[in-house]
């Protein structure tokens, strides 16, 4: 997948999020589903906090997918 200079910001998330979603839909569900937790509302970065908070919910969102095969991956 190669994003297009010419794209929007916006443009080149949808052609990230449908690459992810072929790749691994749930993966991408978790993602796309939390990438609103980075959203600072305006041209700021988002903060440590914000993004500690993000982090914390992929993790969650992760750990509560079930093992298919009921094994643990090492």
């Amino acid at each position: 997948m190669k994003f297009k200079l010419e794209n929007t910001f916006e443009e080149n998330v949808a052609l990230f999020q449908a690459e992810a979603e072929q790749i691994d839909p749930d993966c991408a569900k978790i993602l796309f589903d939390n990438m609103h937790l980075l959203d600072s509302g305006g041209d700021t970065a988002p903060s440590r906090a914000t993004i500690g908070e993000f982090h914390k919910a992929l993790l969650a969102a992760l750990n509560g997918l079930s093992n298919p095969t009921g094994e643990d991956k090492a």
